[in-house]
């Protein structure tokens, strides 16, 4: 699978804003491989803060982007999923 991410916004140390799609190897606009529902683009935000202890918090935001009534009833469907997956990605980072 190919990704293709558009940066629109950069604050250094604060925030990354960028729209992510599936693409083919030349960047070109593709479908979810295995979900022709999933939505076309996606938001994803990603802060950054200061925590105790030196450590910095991570809050990653995705959502549908432009996204059609279908598009966003099968991202909804797949909630669960997701909060899983990040849940356990989240946890092997901090393990490491």
């Amino acid at each position: 699978m190919w990704g293709k991410q558009l940066f629109k916004e950069v604050v250094p140390n604060e925030k990354l804003v960028l729209i992510q799609t599936f693409s083919d190897p030349q960047g070109g606009l593709t479908r979810h491989p295995m979900s022709p529902t999933w939505p076309s683009q996606m938001l994803a935000t990603t802060r950054f803060e200061d925590a105790e202890g030196g450590k910095t918090k991570l809050t990653v935001t995705w959502e549908p982007y432009e996204a059609t009534a279908e598009e966003l009833a099968t991202f909804d469907a797949a909630r669960p999923g997701m909060t899983g997956g990040f849940d356990g990605m989240m946890g092997s980072l901090e393990a490491t």
